[in-house]
């Protein structure tokens, strides 16, 4: 279903709704769609209401026709929650994903009984990165994602062992991310990249449970932004998930699983 949000039409999954208890909900990365957490679906299904969002201007979802911001994109899960009249949940966000999280729980503590953060970063972009990023976002925002720019990406997506051993699964990325519009991967970089906040010294107010998982071979979001969360979240454990780079729960969705459903109250094996 496309819901209306602050941030566009949103797509929605809405699996399971009929079963009780808290429902588990997911965003993805930049660049991605809410396909690359079908692994984690499919061990949810027929256990838990799981509800999987597109983020602005990925996959399903509408095409961004306006700039929006990391709180905008707070205001859109809310309106998606209200929406599918969900008072709580638990969020499970990478990269981006993990970003909008972090805000929902200290903008909204009430609506999230439990964390997991995969990849991600509490800090604004570091200024080391920002002049290669900006030379990228150019050229996406002017000829689109074309070949040379998704082998400029592929690496800083995925691990080594997953580029070797898994190349169907780069061969997707590529493939999904080479249909996405010009605009809208703008308007997305612009606000998780270049217009993204540091809410790390807001951290400690977050009260919730929470999950910090990392990919030992992330170069986007190394082991040391995930070690920076876990110790300012008091009441947050890491776990790091070896051969998977920036997206790990696509990358290695057995070892994040293993973590994960437990996490969530639920057993790992089925």
């Amino acid at each position: 279903m496309l819901i209306e949000t602050r941030c566009g039409r949103l797509f929605v999954e809405d699996h399971d709704p009929e079963l009780p208890g808290i429902p588990v909900v997911f965003w993805h990365s930049l660049l991605c769609d809410g396909g690359m957490w079908k692994a984690q679906l499919d061990a949810l299904s027929g256990r838990v209401r799981a509800i999987n969002i597109d983020a602005p201007g990925h996959g399903r979802s509408a095409p961004s026709k306006t700039a929006y911001s990391m709180d905008d994109c707070v205001a859109a899960a809310l309106q998606i929650l209200d929406a599918l009249k969900i008072d709580r949940c638990k969020w499970v966000g990478l990269s981006w994903g993990g970003m909008v999280g972090m805000r929902l729980a200290l903008a909204a503590p009430h609506r999230i009984e439990r964390l997991a953060l995969l990849d991600t970063n509490a800090d604004a972009e570091s200024k080391e990165k920002l002049p290669s990023y900006r030379v990228l976002s150019l050229v996406a925002r002017t000829l689109g994602p074309i070949p040379s720019l998704l082998d400029r990406l592929v690496p800083i997506f995925f691990s080594k062992a997953t580029m070797e051993g898994r190349p169907e699964l780069v061969r997707t990325f590529r493939e999904r991310l080479g249909s996405m519009d010009k605009a809208s991967i703008h308007y997305a970089v612009d606000a998780v990249i270049f217009r993204r906040s540091d809410v790390r010294l807001r951290l400690s107010g977050i009260r919730c449970p929470t999950l910090v998982i990392v990919g030992r071979d992330d170069v986007a979001t190394p082991a040391g932004r995930a070690a920076d969360i876990s110790t300012r979240i008091p009441l947050a454990v890491q776990v790091s998930i070896p051969d998977a780079g920036h997206l790990s729960a696509w990358e290695q969705p057995g070892a994040v699983n293993a973590a994960l459903l437990p996490f969530l109250d639920l057993p790992a094996q089925r």
